[in-house]
């Protein structure tokens, strides 16, 4: 299921942010994140943000067995004009020592009251006997992850 979130914003202005290297570390310890950093590089009229995160979450039994509840993530997204004002790109976070991996497709477009971020994520996780649940749960984390994530970006552009 993806998740979409309308600005009232141009999309220069929030793609900006979104690959503001400063913008992303602040945001994320603004949101409770124990560390991170954060850098942007420009490849081939490619935007490429690396973020490192390290986390802390309370995980369901299931999990905590199996989990520590402090995970490094690692995110690399990749950014691409369309042209016409729009965005389009892939993303893909890794835990550092589990053996789950999140990957996502995402778009920021135009709209006539501002724009528009979309992004849709996938999960995998390489674990037998549990690994459907798991995904499901990392999921969940994942879509309310990003849902906290744009809020935060509402409330800076406003």
């Amino acid at each position: 299921m993806p998740v979409h979130h309308e600005f009232e914003h141009d999309a220069d202005s929030v793609f900006s942010l979104l690959t503001d290297p400063d913008f992303l570390v602040d945001r994320c310890l603004g949101l409770g994140e124990l560390e991170a950093s954060c850098e942007v590089d420009q490849k081939a009229g490619v935007t490429e943000v690396t973020l490192t995160r390290k986390l802390e979450r309370e995980l369901p039994g299931f999990i905590a067995k199996i989990m520590s509840p402090v995970q490094t993530m690692h995110m690399t997204e990749h950014w691409r004009s369309e042209g016409d004002g729009s965005w389009s790109g892939d993303l893909t976070f890794e835990m550092e020592g589990q053996p789950i991996r999140i990957s996502g497709e995402f778009e920021l477009y135009p709209t006539d009251a501002g724009c528009c971020y979309s992004i849709e994520h996938t999960v995998k996780a390489n674990i037998p006997l549990i690994g459907r649940k798991l995904e499901k749960y990392v999921l969940g984390q994942a879509q309310e992850g990003c849902v906290d994530e744009l809020a935060y970006l509402q409330e800076h552009l406003d």
